[in-house]
């Protein structure tokens, strides 16, 4: 059946780019993977233990605890070595090619949305900011304007924006993360992992794709309708 879509979302981790988390790349740059994965700051912020600003403190201060000092130069020489992910050059040149409106919505990391939006073309960010002083160090406190848990209000809200029904946004993600926004959108897409899974009404819903090449083929064939 065709789908009619005037307005794109993307997920940043696992969708635009190979790594499945930003943060969880920068720890492993950083050395200080082992730490915030013993301590279980995730898990802390699953069960309503935490503000997800807190989550993000308690990883920004584990990379600063583990390397004494991070500069923020670091950060950004590691962002530039993420790899985009197969097709999203081509998705997103299509997409842009037609008209349709294309945006980030991620909980990732500034440093590697900024270089991959640029790359990529495109205009709309919404991620989590990290702080730098003004010697260029990484401060323990960042600012929170993606929770992963809310994402779905960003989209509504971009969709308000462009004036698109949500029923014709589309929302590209790859983890439980983007069930929230699958919810609100009236086209979910999951990519790569076949056993993501929302709730009933939700799940019925999502369309499976095993990278965005095989999404942008969808758009070609007209399966989905832009």
């Amino acid at each position: 059946m065709s789908r009619r879509v005037r307005l794109v979302v993307f997920d940043l981790d696992g969708v635009l780019v190979e790594e499945k988390s930003s943060w969880g790349y920068l720890h492993s740059v950083l050395g200080s993977k082992r730490v915030v994965e013993e301590r279980g700051y995730s898990k802390l912020f699953e069960g309503g233990l935490i503000t997800y600003s807190q989550w993000m403190e308690l990883d920004l201060r584990a990379m600063i605890e583990v390397r004494g000092v991070v500069y923020c130069r670091e950060l950004e020489e590691a962002a530039g070595r993420v790899r985009v992910a197969r097709g999203a050059r081509e998705l997103v040149e299509l997409l842009r090619g037609r008209g349709v409106p294309v945006a980030i919505v991620s909980a990732g990391v500034d440093f590697v949305a900024s270089r991959v939006a640029e790359e990529l073309g495109v205009g709309e960010v919404y991620v989590n900011k990290l702080l730098c002083d003004s010697e260029g160090r990484l401060l323990p406190v960042g600012v929170e304007v993606v929770n992963p848990f809310r994402k779905g209000e960003l989209v509504r809200a971009l969709a308000g924006r462009y004036g698109v029904d949500l029923a014709e946004t589309m929302y590209v993600g790859d983890s439980v993360w983007d069930c929230n926004a699958f919810r609100v959108v009236g086209v979910p897409v999951v990519v790569g992992d076949r056993g993501v899974s929302c709730e009933d009404r939700v799940r019925e819903r999502l369309i499976y794709v095993d990278n965005l090449l095989e999404l942008y083929e969808k758009i070609v064939r007209g399966e989905i309708v832009i």
